[in-house]
């Protein structure tokens, strides 16, 4: 999780406990009150009288240690200054007090990793911020691209910053000759997410002036030209690598980039969703994926984006870090969860099913993907944004078999008691796909 600079966003949840702890953490303290003399001769340090402080009292010594609460978080690294001598040989390095005390908090449930004005999300409340702007001043009023510029920059683009950044991303060069061959050497059939990891790789591998190891050297710590370069690069490749594939898969021919378009005109373009008449993609489309992807642009530090974020801290170069994001993203308990949702609601079969789907699921015998969501204990704000373009896209999907049962699994789980008590309601998976198979 991540913290914002006014605003803590914790996942609620308790530390587990178990035999085998995580390996110590290495290094020194800062800003804790330490043990006093005679205790390793440490001296307690002093705290302004103002500032809100974890008083905490050791039942194995009876030493107390205030430590520092800053935006309702305390550092990990402070609970390293309590300590224990050790009483004889210790067998198993886990048991080492001396080397202070640990905290285990499996699945970052109740854990911060890292400070952030990004987003800032609020499960209790149903509210999404990108920079401080409520997603509900977003959508449909932004473009993708605006929204981009926001999450990367800071602030939505001036008209000349968002025609340079538009402009940067259209023109950029597309990949070579070998990522497009290596993307045709998977049968049409094979799952789009493997092939889009395939392409990057391929990518890298034909560019390795852009990696640092092969380079031997930090290319990009404190290098702002070679990062705002790499932005552009990893932004522009994602459209087309995944445009490509999705070619491939169709068996459709891949169509270059127009300058003049939009990101998400281009997207379409280059997959060859167009207006048969006009050979331009239809603005109702372009509209719909820009509301879609406005409203899923971030979600605070989620497993994909701790994963590119992992992988980045070793200074590795962006596609790298970008393919760590990508594979995580494709899990059923992340990005992967709309395609699983759909399957397991299409497996439903028929409206008159879903009381026995339903039961199943409170018997624990199954679980139903799209019902409820590890921060959301209100309805999931997104899902409102969904259910609304779902109202308005029903003369394109009034004979959708599928879609009926998963309006009725929402109907009936919406106020049974097991659900409602539970407080699961349902999320943005539940009915994303059926938004692009509207379209």
């Amino acid at each position: 999780m991540a913290v914002t600079e006014s605003q803590t966003t914790l996942i609620n949840g308790k530390v587990e406990t178990t035999d085998s702890l995580a390996p110590q953490v290495k290094g020194k303290l800062n800003g804790i009150n330490s043990k006093p003399e005679g205790m390793n001769g440490h001296i307690q340090e002093r705290h302004s009288p103002d500032q809100n402080v974890l008083h905490i009292t050791d039942s194995r010594t009876g030493i107390s240690y205030d430590i520092p609460i800053t935006h309702n978080s305390v550092r990990a690294l402070d609970f390293k200054a309590i300590k224990v001598p050790n009483e004889g040989d210790v067998s198993n390095e886990a048991d080492d007090a001396e080397s202070g005390l640990r905290l285990l908090d499996p699945g970052f449930q109740n854990t911060a990793v890292k400070e952030s004005k990004v987003t800032y999300v609020n499960g209790r409340k149903g509210e999404i911020q990108y920079r401080g702007h409520p997603i509900e001043n977003l959508v449909g009023v932004k473009q993708y691209e605006d929204i981009m510029y926001l999450l990367i920059w800071g602030h939505l683009p001036t008209e000349p910053e968002k025609i340079n950044f538009c402009m940067s991303l259209a023109t950029f060069p597309l990949p070579p000759p070998t990522v497009f061959d290596v993307i045709r050497a998977f049968p049409p059939s094979s799952p789009p997410i493997p092939m889009i990891i395939a392409g990057f790789s391929a990518l890298a591998a034909s560019q390795p002036e852009s990696i640092p190891a092969y380079r031997a050297r930090n290319i990009y710590m404190g290098n702002s030209i070679a990062v705002h370069h790499q932005i552009i690069r990893s932004i522009a490749n994602m459209a087309s690598i995944s445009a490509a594939v999705y070619c491939h898969k169709v068996g459709r021919q891949f169509t270059p980039p127009e300058a003049h378009l939009s990101y998400v005109e281009n997207v379409l373009l280059m997959m060859g969703h167009v207006n048969k008449d006009t050979g331009r993609p239809d603005p109702k489309h372009v509209s719909y994926i820009q509301r879609l992807w406005v409203l899923t642009a971030d979600h605070e530090m989620t497993n994909s984006t701790a994963a590119f974020l992992h992988t980045a801290s070793s200074l590795n170069d962006p596609l790298m870090s970008l393919i760590s994001g990508i594979g995580s993203s494709w899990g059923i308990l992340h990005g992967g969860a709309i395609e699983v949702a759909y399957k397991d609601i299409q497996r439903v079969g028929s409206v008159s099913a879903v009381h026995e789907k339903i039961n199943a699921v409170k018997a624990g015998k199954m679980r139903l993907f799209g019902y409820g969501h590890r921060i959301y204990k209100v309805t999931d704000p997104r899902y409102v944004f969904i259910h609304k373009m779902l109202d308005e896209l029903q003369t394109d999907i009034t004979d959708d078999a599928v879609l009926a049962v998963a309006m009725e699994i929402d109907r009936v789980a919406s106020t049974d008691e097991y659900f409602t008590s539970r407080k699961l309601k349902a999320n943005a998976d539940l009915f994303a796909s059926f938004v692009y198979k509207a379209l």
